[in-house]
This record gives structure tokens, C-alpha cells and sequence, in this order.
């Protein structure tokens, strides 16, 4: 017993992979633990019982705005590390949003476009005047509607992708004027490459029209966060928000969620937090605005909405199984630890799902999510 106590002891890798193989008693615990408001439709509790049992996420919130504009949500889980022993989950917990913050900042890009301030054609160079010598000609070609489609030119995965994953230069927002250094990964608009520089820029451009207030600023305005949860994180945890499902198991063990990324700098791209109620809120106010908004979609990009793939349209990726079903618009988002994931059906229908963790299979088990949702939400037209 001495022997193996000091072993874990020492070892943090190996108290780290003794933890995740108790998650399916906390999953077990956590499953039993659901709540929801009157009248919930039977399923949002389906999808939160999936989230712990499949896709490691112990803590769990679903908003649901059906398109009569009457609202539902159901949690389940506990809002710290230990079941039983920390808080439950409730409504009003706070969630990190990832990359579903994107949606705040295409909206107001949309929002600059519908007031003549700016068109999807504007070059970025034309509002960010650090980007004067670019090495690179093309950069000089990228438009406002290339970074909100992720077409700009970034490959995220290149040397400068700037990914928020410790790739790359650190270019945005504090050393932009080393887009005059960079090489593009591809001819802008010839191909389709997810980009969190895309999007930061895209805050840059929000700022730079806003007299240079700060872009946290002029969104928390804008959308009125003081009357909601909705806050800009940073890197440490806020006393209302759940832990998160993720154990370092990597030789070091000291990486998290709140040291692993400069959420000052992913702002605009992955810097939100709240809870599901007030993202189902927000997002149903976005894609009941006039086009463009989030759900529009560009005539320039061909896509196969059957598929659930990177098919992005100006803030979305639209997903129609087949042409006499309706089509649903998502946006996901995930980090270490935890996921997101809004929907919203042609008939103005949103679902809002904030998990404090992510499957094993991230893409597999993610679209597994996406599917039973739309199972729900889907109507037959014509």
C-alpha cells in the first residue's frame, strides 16, 4: 500500500489516467442528475443523458427556443470536479462558449455591413492600416467576406496559422503588422481552411470602426451583456463556472484549460462564456435579424449541405439531409475539456448545448450530437 500510494503520489500521469477511468461511475452519477423547467420536451434530457454517458462531459446544460418563442432547458451534473460533494449544475452556471463566440463577431460585422460602414468586398487592408508591405501580395486581396467564410488564405495548420494551439506567429491582436512577414497557406477563395486569425481580425475590423474602443467593449455593449451572464473569460476560472472534464496526460501534467491559451487575444474568436440560456437568447435575436445575418449563406461558395462538414456560411454551416427536409444551421466550438453547439431550424427554432467536456471521437461524436438534434428540429417541406 506505501509502495502504491507513492507511486501515484509522484506520478501526476498516472493519478491523471486513474481519474479518466472513473468517469463512467461519474457519468452513472451525473446521468441520474437531470433537471428541467415544466413541460421540457423528452428529448433535451435525452441529449444531456448521451453528453454524459458518450461524450465525456459529467456537466451538461440544453436551452431550447421553440420557433413560438416559448423556452425549455434542462442540466444535469455538478458544477466542480467531485459528484456529490460540489454544487449541482443549475441554469444559470457559466459555461466557457468557445469558437461558438464567433457568431458575436460575424453578427457585427454583418451589423457594419447592413449600416454602408463596410461590404463583404471591403479589403482588409483598406481598414487595418499596419498591412502596408506585405511580403505576400495576396494579402492585400483578402476581403471581409473571405475571413468570415475561413477563405482567406490562413491555413491554420502552417507555420503561420496563427492556431490558438501554440501554432504559428503571434500575430493577432497584439502584432498585426506581422501579416506584412507572413506567407498564405492558399490563394484566398480558392479553398475553405478554418481560421481563429481569421476571426480575430475580423474583431480588429469591428474596433477599428468602433474610434478603436476595444472590441470586448464595444460587444458587451452592443448586445447587452450587463443583463445577462455573458462575460469575456480570461486565464483563470470565474467563481460561478463548472470545472471541466480534462486531465493532462502528457509528461509535465500542469497544462489546463485557463493556462493553455491567451484568451485576451481569442477574444473575438473563442472568448466568451455564459450559460445556455443566454446563448439560446442572443443567437435567437442574431438569426431573426434581416440578411445578411448568421444564417445566410454565400452564392459563392458551392456546397453539399448533406453532409455535416466545414461548409461555412457567412457565421454557420447549413445541413439539410435531404431536399424535402428542412435545414438546420450549426455552430460548434470546443477546448480542452468542454464543448458547444447551437442549432437553429428554418422556423426560427434554437438549441444551445454547453458541455464541460468532449468526446474521445471529436468529430464522430460531436456530429452524433448534431444529428439527434436535427432529428428533432426537421420538418417536411414542399
Amino acid at each position: 500500500m506505501i509502495t502504491i500510494t507513492g507511486y501515484f503520489y509522484v506520478n501526476n500521469q498516472a493519478r491523471n489516467m486513474l481519474w479518466q477511468q472513473t468517469y463512467p461511475i461519474r457519468a452513472e452519477l451525473s446521468a441520474r442528475h437531470v433537471s428541467c423547467s415544466d413541460d421540457s420536451p423528452v428529448w433535451l434530457a435525452d441529449i444531456l443523458w448521451y453528453q454524459s454517458k458518450h461524450n465525456n462531459a459529467p456537466a451538461n446544460q440544453i436551452a431550447y427556443i421553440e420557433p413560438n418563442g416559448k423556452l425549455h432547458h434542462c442540466e444535469n451534473g455538478y458544477m466542480g470536479k467531485y459528484p456529490i460533494l460540489s454544487d449541482s449544475v443549475t441554469e444559470q452556471t457559466r459555461f466557457r462558449y468557445a469558437s461558438v463566440t464567433k457568431l458575436w463577431t460575424a453578427d457585427a460585422i454583418l451589423e457594419l455591413v447592413k449600416e454602408g460602414r463596410l461590404t463583404l468586398d471591403t479589403s482588409l487592408v483598406d481598414i487595418i492600416s499596419e498591412i502596408d508591405t506585405p511580403v505576400d501580395m495576396r494579402v492585400n486581396d483578402i476581403t471581409i467576406e473571405q475571413l468570415l467564410l475561413h477563405r482567406a488564405g490562413f491555413d491554420r495548420y502552417s507555420i503561420f496559422g496563427q492556431d490558438m494551439f501554440g501554432i504559428g506567429k503571434d500575430i493577432c491582436p497584439n502584432h498585426i503588422n506581422e501579416l506584412n512577414n507572413i506567407a498564405l497557406g492558399f490563394e484566398p477563395d480558392s479553398k475553405t481552411s478554418y481560421s481563429n486569425l481569421g476571426y480575430c481580425l475580423l474583431g480588429e475590423v469591428v474596433s477599428r470602426l468602433n474610434n478603436d474602443k476595444p472590441y470586448t467593449d464595444i460587444i458587451a455593449q452592443q448586445y447587452g451583456f450587463a443583463d445577462s451572464t455573458l462575460k469575456f473569460i480570461a486565464n483563470k476560472p470565474m467563481a460561478d463556472e463548472v470545472s471541466y472534464n480534462y486531465v493532462e496526460t502528457g509528461l509535465t501534467g500542469h497544462a489546463d484549460i485557463y493556462t493553455a491559451f491567451d484568451y485576451e487575444a481569442l477574444a473575438s474568436a473563442a472568448g466568451l462564456s455564459g450559460n445556455a440560456l443566454d446563448l439560446a437568447k442572443q443567437v435567437h435575436v442574431m438569426a431573426a435579424k434581416p440578411a445578411p445575418n448568421i444564417l445566410t449563406n454565400s452564392p459563392k461558395v458551392a456546397c453539399d449541405t448533406t453532409q455535416i462538414a466545414e461548409c461555412y456560411g457567412y457565421a454557420m454551416v447549413p445541413y439539410q439531409s435531404q431536399p424535402n427536409l428542412s435545414m438546420m444551421h450549426y455552430r460548434d466550438g470546443g477546448l480542452l475539456g468542454l464543448s458547444s453547439l447551437v442549432a437553429i431550424d428554418e422556423r426560427g427554432g434554437v438549441v444551445a448545448l454547453l458541455s464541460n467536456g468532449m468526446p474521445n471521437n471529436d468529430v464522430k461524436g460531436s456530429n452524433k450530437v448534431k444529428m439527434m438534434i436535427y432529428e428533432h428540429l426537421k420538418v417536411t417541406i414542399g
